[in-house]
């Protein structure tokens, strides 16, 4: 699909790109009976009638007839028999996808028909316009990771994408990895790390909405491919996309009985066991079973309570009890993962299909801690006689969490009739979670936390939309979502002397209505125009407890606060954002967009610990005004990216000092991003069964924090002119793949992985000790593939052993995952 325009397309209608047909299977033929009509009609007609995904430009077709088409055809002839006359081809992906272009003679053989050349470099498919397009002809920054580059990259959960998406960061503020946050261009950096808070990301898995930070541990697996969209997408996605929206697809069925087997050893004794078999079961229904299971890969050394074991605050001998030793403990970090997915697929009849997913995942994982700096750099007073060696640390517990995640969801396809397509998505879903820790990175429990949280999700989302391919193309639907979080944070503090809590619940609802217009002004040129109308309303309740069972609390000294209270407060905000773009198609292998967009994130309530009411408070809405420009070449050997985009905020959500001192989250002011973006992918080499091709991609930042509110006016002067947090100046992946084929059809595959990941803060008023250093990783992996779909791998990741930090939090550091070696064995069928 050429640009905002609608494409032709539907794989199943319902199954869409997460089935793609092999080559070899368009070839066969097939009863095939389509009469004269509009082009864009006829080709949207054969790729239901085929169940093959079609992209087809409406700037190309419209205006357009098609010649009958009806027999024994193969999917291949038929398109040609539906093109003739028409100045058109089709351009057959590796994938089996099929995108028509203007026919261009030059890059045929002489003897070679038109309809139906094959691309030398596979032009990635995407939905990320809710739609299927050509990734080229996508006016906005997008970048595509596809299922075997994923599982290549290690990547199992949403936050192991920042090492291969260059413009992201991850952020875990206190809470530890379990309780993190995404930052997309420097947006997001500032988010709430709790269950209730509004991520500036939007999260989606098959088209489902996440509502919170809580689903990104979700475990990935059994994908077709993740989407990455870069920039605030406030029209066509849901609330709070201030940032960008990360879609992960899964496989579908698929039309042949498929499936695989792996299994995977790596370092530290971490094993990984997947598999998945789908495939028709019926005439009319497909259906897929998926699971994952992962042990072990802890690289941290626990060192026990240190210096503090059998610490008794002063004066609280026989009272408190004393700070508990758990001796030493190696390979802590441990995985303890299951995951299950199932999905089928019921075909009513040629235009109507249902697809269901269930999903349930169980952790049982350690919960990673933070170490501290060496003794001789660090406060005494929380320091348990730490060395340098980053990956050693001091606790008083050893702390392991459970995280239970399940869902079911539906998407159900239907058109309606030969111009209308109608798209009902649903979905519900459920999260517990389990998590302790101490932020502090120290056995002295000054603020031991235990976060114990249920969230419960339900959405709907129809939309409708022009399937015929004219001058003018269209989608409009309705979005509703409610969610409901109940949360408790229990604290255990040796500098207040006490136990205390903060239960609450809180319940929300979204609702919205969009639409968006493509008007295909010529063959070369498309203006778009897009509007959203959102409503938000929630509910908070709760009450702060502080228990004192030593009968030395010293809460209200601590915080300037009343020990004990309870609030029950409302929300409600309304917002209208839009989009106009334009696209200009130079020739067939460049063009060009801009635009400029309004984008909106839900206003709401602190999710952290509820320490005085004034963090009981509503925080208002946070709006960006977004300029973005970019331009997409293609050839046969080289693809080429390059974006500008500017971004101003208002009313920034963030967490600040308030009046009594402690941390709540409230709107702190304004700020600006600025920045560039490029990409390029490149075959370096192609000839004798040898070939070697290099992608690389990078993006450059520049934030400010411009307005800054805050009871201190140190934080004020501080603060205004920093960078916004999780924005690093300059960001990089890189990766060189070399193939070939060896004997009986043996296939070779080496790939060097490089990425590169500037120094960034966490935090508003971020000091050098809040200052994480930038690092750079090196990764390789080596496939041998059998004729029989046996593979055998191997890898390295960050093979140059980098000793690097994810973040930084006063003494206390995060640390990344040193060297790791490992290999396995797959059988694909």
């Amino acid at each position: 699909m050429k640009t905002l325009s609608r494409s032709i397309k539907f794989a199943l209608f319902g199954t869409a790109l997460a089935a793609l047909t092999p080559i070899q299977v368009l070839a066969q033929q097939t009863d095939i009976n389509i009469a004269i009509q509009p082009l864009g009609q006829a080709l949207n007609q054969l790729s239901q009638q085929t169940g093959t995904v079609i992209i087809a430009p409406s700037r190309l077709v419209s205006n357009k007839q098609a010649t009958a088409a009806s027999g024994k055809l193969s999917v291949i002839e038929a398109v040609e028999q539906l093109l003739k006359g028409s100045g058109l081809q089709a351009q057959l992906e590796p994938s089996g996808a099929i995108i028509i272009k203007k026919t261009n003679t030059s890059s045929l053989a002489p003897n070679k028909r038109a309809a139906s050349y094959q691309a030398p470099i596979d032009e990635v498919v995407v939905t990320a316009l809710k739609r299927d397009s050509s990734i080229q002809d996508t006016p906005l920054a997008i970048s595509v990771l596809g299922g075997d580059e994923l599982k290549a990259r290690g990547v199992t959960d949403f936050t192991d994408l920042i090492d291969s998406v260059s413009g992201i960061s991850i952020n875990s503020a206190f809470g530890g990895p379990e309780n993190s946050f995404i930052t997309i261009r420097g947006i997001g950096g500032a988010d709430d790390y709790k269950p209730n808070g509004n991520p500036s990301v939007a999260l989606h898995v098959d088209g489902i909405y996440q509502t919170s930070n809580a689903y990104l541990s979700m475990p990935l697996f059994d994908l077709e491919r993740i989407e990455v969209l870069k920039g605030p997408q406030g029209t066509l996605y849901g609330r709070n996309t201030t940032a960008g929206a990360i879609n992960a697809i899964t496989r579908a069925p698929g039309k042949e009985i498929n499936g695989y087997a792996d299994i995977e050893y790596g370092s530290y004794d971490f094993v990984s066991g997947s598999a998945a078999i789908g495939g028709p079961v019926a005439d009319n229904l497909s259906i897929r079973v998926a699971v994952l299971m992962e042990q072990g890969g802890g690289f941290m050394k626990g060192a026990g309570a240190g210096s503090f074991a059998g610490f008794v605050p002063a004066g609280a001998d026989g009272i408190v009890p004393p700070v508990a030793d758990p001796g030493e403990r190696d390979g802590f970090g441990d995985a303890d993962l299951f995951a299950f997915r199932g999905t089928a697929v019921y075909d009513f009849d040629d235009v109507t299909s249902l697809t269901l997913h269930y999903f349930v995942s169980q952790n049982r994982g350690d919960t990673r801690q933070y170490d501290r700096v060496a003794f001789e750099d660090d406060k005494p007073s929380l320091n348990a006689g730490e060395n340098s060696d980053p990956y050693e640390f001091y606790t008083s517990e050893y702390y392991s969490h459970e995280i239970d995640v399940s869902g079911f969801s539906g998407d159900f396809k239907r058109q309606l009739d030969s111009g209308l397509n109608l798209d009902v998505l649903f979905s519900l879903q459920n999260s517990e979670r389990d998590v302790s820790g101490n932020g502090d990175g120290t056995s002295f429990p000054r603020f031991q936390y235990n976060f114990d949280d249920e969230l419960d999700q339900t959405s709907l989302e129809i939309r409708l939309s022009d399937a015929a391919g004219g001058e003018f193309d269209w989608i409009a639907g309705a979005f509703f979502i409610n969610d409901s979080v109940d949360f408790t944070s229990n604290w255990t503090s040796y500098s207040v002397l006490s136990q205390y809590s903060s239960p609450y619940n809180q319940r929300r609802n979204s609702v919205a209505t969009f639409g968006n217009l493509d008007w295909n002004v010529s063959n070369d040129l498309v203006l778009s125009a897009g509007l959203r109308y959102t409503k938000d309303t929630a509910k908070f309740r709760g009450e702060n407890i502080d228990a004192d069972p030593w009968g030395l609390s010293t809460f209200e000294e601590t915080f300037k606060t009343q020990a004990s209270f309870s609030w029950d407060r409302e929300f409600d905000d309304s917002n209208v954002s839009g989009k106009l773009a334009l696209q200009y198609f130079i020739n067939d292998n460049l063009n060009v967009f801009a635009s400029v967009s309004t984008a909106y994130r839900g206003g709401g309530f602190d999710g952290t610990s509820i320490f005085s009411e004034e963090e009981t408070q509503p925080f208002e809405s946070e709006e960006v005004l977004a300029y973005e420009a970019g331009a997409r070449y293609v050839s046969e050997n080289i693809n080429l990216t390059f974006d500008v985009f500017s971004y101003n905020f208002e009313e920034l959500q963030a967490t600040a000092r308030l009046s009594n001192d402690t941390n709540g989250r409230t709107n702190v002011g304004e700020a600006t991003v600025r920045g560039a973006e490029a990409s390029i992918a490149v075959t370096l080499y192609e000839a004798n069964n040898h070939k070697i091709t290099f992608n690389t991609a990078g993006t450059y930042l520049d934030t400010e924090i411009t307005k800054f509110s805050s009871n201190r006016v140190s934080d004020v002067t501080n603060t205004i002119g920093d960078p916004l947090p999780g924005s690093p100046e300059w960001s990089q992946t890189a990766a060189l793949n070399y193939q070939t084929s060896l004997a009986n059809n043996t296939q070779l595959n080496a790939r060097l992985n490089y990425s590169y990941h500037g120094e960034e803060s966490n935090r508003l008023n971020a000091g050098e000790d809040n200052t994480a250093p930038s690092y750079s990783l090196l990764g390789v992996r080596v496939d041998v593939t059998f004729d029989n779909g046996l593979n055998v791998y191997a890898y390295g990741r960050n093979i140059t052993d980098e000793v690097y930090f994810l973040e930084l939090n006063g003494g206390a550091r995060l640390v990344g995952a040193p060297a790791t070696y490992g290999g396995g064995v797959n059988y694909a069928f």
